[in-house]
């Protein structure tokens, strides 16, 4: 190893023995020098859901300990178990058989499966009990599809040497993982170790010093070493009873089906000379031949031995360095079906880039790791006078930084190197919350690259969305499933009711198309990408809604939420999440094509759907107008009804929310996130009594490697690291910055008393904004505008505000009507926003 390395890993060992005295944060950097952010850890993570996490948005790792061992969980979004068996499975219903149902035969049933009744009578209850199962048994008895993990590469510590103690330091903004083990012996091992952007390979380098008489032990055998394996599939049955031992949860003994056996073992193969581990899966339609990876070691001067293991299953490498040695380097490469040329290809070109010398190759990638790591953060960032919050931004966007980027399939419910060898839910893509929440504030945090990942998901549901839509509900467009995985489904993967026959989720899933052209104003990216997909999601609604002898259109039949059958019509017609939801996007599809110059025809047949809409649940349409109106149309309705704005009371009053009682506080924080972004929008977040407990919600819900639960282990079991909770810094970033109404406002539910800066979050009307708060009032407010379009604003300060652009020039202001105001922009221009009398 070279000097390099080992200087300025015990540096930044030394550098950061200040952290436990400050909040588990570096202390503040001198002027000029950029804050580091650390997440530090002064004891073994037991489980790979609470190891510490890096990853380059493809390959990720997670670091926990044994009692000897470092270990290594490599995760991939893109590795997955795909079969889909829908043998079992009952032809999937058409909407005209529910509505018959519903309205003829007054179906009766629960949201996930049950006791089901025809109140009024039926003539094929074989056929309603079909239907009304809540989801079908592909979904409820096979345990796939789901993701899988891809195996692990342990380090193993000296056995014989007692009372070892362990300093964990993960450098967020260098990506950099670095661990210091210590025994009273006097020996001491120094391991770092990072993902580089590219290739998808594990570093590991290590350094071992006081090896040496009196203090080594063991015969003949090298200070450390390390084995890569991948265990067998288990049978389903099998983990299932351990998990119901362990966690007292049964859900994985309800999918404990006979017809569903394990993945075939992995096993160790020579690949042209390079020894590594291959697991293969069953062919599927997106895989014709069937998904393959290989894990494949590359370590100089050591040897790769392979250990047979044929009664257990399981593929292993002995990774062993020279007796004698005291450092090394460690690369573990991770190539998939989806490389150029297949894994095999992959492997010989990271080979090539490896070269004869590992550790310079190591050297290289580390180099690239730290510059991508310094690029990602500096477009945006935060500092707030409260160590817990700010590290928490850190910590988050590191964790979405390492497991997502707009190239690569992204995580389903739990992170991939956290996840089990079965998942609750199959670990899929839900579309009523929690696919979305993850990327709800990636936008706002000027990371693009991050918040892009979603539409990689969202592909897999669009080309079965079409034909759910034309041969399950005759219509145009697409529908979006509740469910779906990275799967290229050939029949709907959940066609029953009520779960599989929600109409809400079209509208929520294509949302995000519309607000990536609202912050970007990026008119090539709405034509290519976004149009198409809000443009068929319109048209499912067009013909979805059906007019009634009220000459208005009526949505039926839909539930909402999770809800299941009352037998009552009426519960199933114009129900408020669907209208606002349709009703959203019928606005956005109209708004797009006006932006794009293109199908008049179908722009009036959606604005003749708008007009005539009925209202919601049987009310009136609202005729709502001005500010009202503007802000109710323009906020997505999975964020609750928006307001106008209004600064915050001097007094808080009332309790604050959530009550400490309430199931988003006690096992579900998952909820809370997208919770709090409706009651910001709809200004009933007070800061003064709301924001202590959005902080005490983050402190308890975050675990030591700065990820936060999205639901209780004490409920749920070790399952992994959830993602939607990743979504928690949506609302923080919204307490100091929103546009969503199409004007800019400045901290409006901040705490007074709360000093904190943001710099570069991005706005919609492409403008990316940098302000703090001092002193309970807004300061250093600088805009730059990406695109040229005019800025309106909110003004920060009740007595008014002027505009300079870069040069100092005055940029004229025009009061526009709601207390906003607009002044003009152009592109590539920073505007500096003063108050009235000058004084900053």
């Amino acid at each position: 190893m070279n000097c390099g390395y080992s200087c300025r890993a015990i540096a930044l060992i030394t550098a950061l023995l200040c952290v436990a005295a400050n909040g588990g944060q570096a202390a503040g950097p001198k002027k000029g020098k950029a804050k580091m952010h650390v997440i530090q850890v002064n004891e073994r993570l037991l489980t790979p859901e609470d190891g510490l996490l890096l990853g380059n948005g493809d390959l990720s790792v997670s670091v926990y300990q044994t009692a000897d061992r470092i270990v290594f969980r490599l995760g991939k979004g893109e590795v997955w178990d795909r079969r889909l068996d829908l043998s079992d499975d009952p032809k999937p219903a058409h909407i005209d058989e529910i509505a018959r149902g519903i309205r003829d035969e007054g179906w009766k049933c629960g949201p996930y499966g049950g006791p089901v009744e025809a109140t009024k009578g039926t003539q094929n209850p074989e056929r309603m009990k079909e239907i009304c199962q809540g989801a079908p048994p592909s979904y409820t008895r096979r345990p796939y599809p789901c993701p899988k993990p891809v195996g692990e590469l342990a380090l193993y510590l000296p056995p014989d040497q007692m009372g070892m103690t362990i300093r964990q330091t993960l450098a967020i903004e260098e990506a950099t993982l670095t661990i210091a083990c210590a025994w009273p012996s006097g020996v001491k091992a120094e391991i770092e170790c990072f993902i580089p952007p590219a290739p998808n390979v594990l570093a590991v380098r290590w350094k071992v010093s006081g090896w040496n008489d009196p203090a080594r032990t063991g015969n003949g055998v090298p200070p450390l070493r390390f084995a890569l394996y991948r265990w067998p599939d288990p049978p389903i049955r099998e983990f299932g009873e351990r998990f119901a031992a362990d966690y007292r949860h049964d859900t994985f003994l309800i999918s404990a089906d006979p017809k569903a056996p394990p993945l075939p073992p992995p096993s160790v193969r020579n690949r042209n000379g390079l020894a590594c581990i291959e697991q293969t899966f069953p062919a599927d339609p997106t895989f014709k031949e069937g998904f393959r990876y290989l894990l494949v070691p590359f370590a100089q001067g050591a040897a790769v031995e392979p250990m047979a293991m044929p009664a257990t299953g399981e593929a292993r490498l002995h990774i062993v360095p020279p007796v004698e040695s005291r450092e090394g380097a460690v690369a573990v490469a991770v190539t998939t079906s989806s490389d150029p040329g297949g894994p095999e290809a992959e492997a010989e070109r990271i080979r090539a880039l490896a070269g004869s010398d590992v550790s310079a190759a190591l050297g290289r990638w580390a180099e690239e790791n730290r510059r991508e790591a310094a690029a990602f953060w500096a477009r945006s960032s935060v500092s707030i006078a409260d160590a817990l919050l700010e590290n928490a931004w850190y910590e988050t966007y590191h964790a979405r930084r390492s497991t997502t980027r707009r190239d690569t399939i992204p995580p389903g419910l739990f992170l991939p190197s956290t996840v089990q060898d079965y998942s609750h839910w199959h670990g899929d893509y839900h579309t009523n919350y929690n696919l979305q929440e993850p990327f709800s504030g990636d936008y706002t945090a000027n990371h693009l690259d991050i918040g892009d990942g979603y539409f990689q998901a969202i592909q897999f549901f669009l080309p079965i969305g079409r034909k759910i839509a034309r041969d399950y509900y005759n219509c145009r467009g697409v529908f979006i499933q509740l469910t779906g995985y990275p799967i290229l489904a050939e029949e709907d993967p959940l066609g029953v009711a009520p779960m599989g026959r929600m109409a809400y989720m079209t509208g929520w899933a294509a949302n995000q198309y519309w607000w990536r052209y609202l912050y970007t104003l990026d008119k090539d990216w709405l034509r290519e990408t976004g149009y198409p997909v809000i443009r068929d999601a319109a048209l499912f609604y067009t013909d979805f809604l059906k007019k009634g002898e009220d000459g208005l259109y009526h949505a039926f039949p839909s539930n909402q939420g999770e809800d299941g059958f009352s037998g009552n019509p009426k519960d199933y017609t114009d129900r408020a999440q669907i209208m606002q939801h349709l009703r959203y996007c019928l606005r956005a599809a109209v708004r797009a094509s006006e932006v794009l110059e293109t199908d008049e025809n179908l722009r009036a047949e959606w604005k003749d759907r708008l007009a005539r809409c009925a209202g919601d649940d049987g009310q009136p349409p609202l005729k709502l107008t001005g500010i009202d109106k503007i802000c109710e149309e323009a906020n997505p309705p999975e964020f609750g009804r928006g307001m106008p704005y209004r600064r915050q009371p001097d007094k808080a009053r009332g309790q604050s929310w959530p009550a400490p009682s309430e199931y988003i506080r006690l096992w579900y924080f998952g909820h809370y996130p997208w919770m709090t972004m409706g009651r910001l929008r709809s200004g009933a977040f007070i800061a003064e009594k709301d924001f202590p407990v959005f902080r005490e919600n983050i402190r308890r819900w975050r675990h030591p490697n700065g990820l936060i639960w999205g639901m209780a282990v004490a409920n749920y079991g070790h399952a992994g690291a959830w993602t939607e909770s990743l979504g928690a810094m949506a609302p923080l970033q919204e307490m100091m910055l929103q546009s969503w109404d199409g004007a800019i406002r400045l901290f409006p539910a901040w705490p007074r008393a709360l000093d904190a800066r943001f710099a570069t979050f991005r706005a919609e009307g492409a403008f990316l904004v940098s302000a703090s708060w001092k002193g309970g009032r807004p300061q250093d407010i600088e805009i730059l505008s990406e695109k040229g379009s005019p800025c309106t604003l909110y003004s920060p300060w009740e007595h008014g505000f002027q505009v300079r652009d870069s040069k100092g020039k005055s940029v004229p202001v025009t009061e526009e009507p709601y207390e906003r105001f607009s002044f003009p922009t152009q592109a590539g221009e920073k505007y500096t926003v003063l108050p009235a009398d000058g004084r900053n």
